[in-house]
């Protein structure tokens, strides 16, 4: 049996136990695929085609997945539904820290990502894909992304979004507070105006010293006060300049606490694009057949982080790490274990589901 043969049918085996009663067709093409990125490390389907065992020639591997991301048949959310839900229940006895933020993927396509933190990573749980470069978007989309990922949460779990300064609408805040018992801490900027009172001024204009946090609880949020919020300026002693959040929690210094750990869903962009599968250079130009090529790109991800997490719990990253400490991350260690699992011949099971481990505190 090939490396190639052996990875395909592992991922096969497991997908068929966590997906019963999906297309055996469409996940014989989707094994293919996470196989294929795990392997070659590249999302674009012509690299996909050559990774991918059999007697087929790679190019008519290359037609079959691009048949597969052109479906429309396929549904992106029904597809992976089973696998965020999974893994939102293995984490709803903790707080679930909700992460949004966008970033370029495929030609001229933006990828908008709801993720759940766990050990310094974000696992992908929703997306919305569209036409358009890296900025701010709308704030229906942003209310797009989060609807599709409500249903998923576990009934009665706590949850608490955080964000930049891209969502901080009040289209987007009044629908978090009308629709969900969530708590939220937004990154806002120092040129919109609050309300207190009968007066309104900028934000950026209350005064704040580095080393110092304020609190105003209560204001209306912009001029119009459509919302009514609290805010929080804080000038952290290694930012270079203040930060302004606004949010619904009770105390200033918890709400900073929470949104310190924001920047996480940013290694989630980095192991998807330099270090680990290069969506950002997939010529998928179309948002739907890009959406549908994330599937196999976040199940890979998963698939990585669950490994690096047994590696760990088995006490074997001296093997492909340091012996004196773990400098590797979660996504880095599951991507050589594979690697290092082939080349000596140790048997491994492909795992696209959190599960009960031993402590992982020292994973940077």
């Amino acid at each position: 049996m090939t490396d190639r043969y052996e990875v395909y049918t592992k991922v096969l085996k497991m997908l068929k136990q966590m997906t019963k009663t999906y297309h055996e067709g469409h996940m014989v093409t989707l094994a293919m695929m996470i196989a294929g990125m795990v392997l070659g490390r590249n999302a674009q389907l012509s690299a996909l085609s050559a990774e991918i065992p059999g007697k087929a020639k790679d190019k008519s591997n290359e037609m079959r997945l691009r048949r597969w991301v052109k479906d429309d048949r396929v549904e992106t959310d029904v597809v992976y539904m089973p696998f965020a839900r999974q893994i939102l229940e293995a984490l709803a006895s903790w707080p679930l820290l909700l992460v949004m933020d966008g970033s370029q993927a495929g030609r001229g396509c933006m990828a908008l990502m709801v993720g759940v933190l766990y050990k310094k990573r974000a696992l992908p749980i929703a997306w919305v894909t569209y036409k358009g470069k890296k900025g701010h978007t709308t704030a229906e989309r942003h209310i797009h992304a989060l609807e599709k990922a409500l249903p998923l949460l576990p009934a009665g779990c706590e949850v608490i979004l955080l964000g930049d300064a891209e969502y901080d609408t009040s289209e987007m805040i009044v629908w978090v507070q009308e629709n969900t018992s969530w708590r939220y801490v937004l990154r806002t900027a120092p040129q919109i105006h609050v309300c207190e009172g009968q007066s309104s001024q900028p934000i950026g204009g209350f005064p704040l010293a580095k080393g110092q946090v304020f609190w105003r609880n209560q204001v209306g949020f912009t001029q119009d006060a459509t919302v009514i919020l609290n805010l929080v300026g804080w000038w952290g002693s290694r930012h270079e300049g203040p930060i302004y959040l606004v949010t619904n929690m009770p105390n200033a210094y918890q709400a900073c606490k929470y949104y310190r750990r924001r920047f996480q869903i940013e290694t989630f962009f980095s192991d998807q694009k330099s270090r680990g599968f290069h969506i950002h250079k997939s010529h998928l130009s179309d948002p739907a057949r890009l959406s549908r090529m994330l599937v196999a790109a976040c199940l890979a991800y998963v698939w990585m982080i669950c490994q690096g997490l047994w590696v760990i719990a088995s006490d074997k990253t001296g093997l492909i790490d340091r012996t004196d400490r773990i400098d590797k991350s979660l996504f880095r260690l599951g991507l050589d274990w594979i690697k290092f699992a082939l080349k000596h011949n140790l048997d491994f099971d492909p795992v696209f589901r959190l599960q009960p481990m031993a402590s992982t505190a020292n994973v940077r």
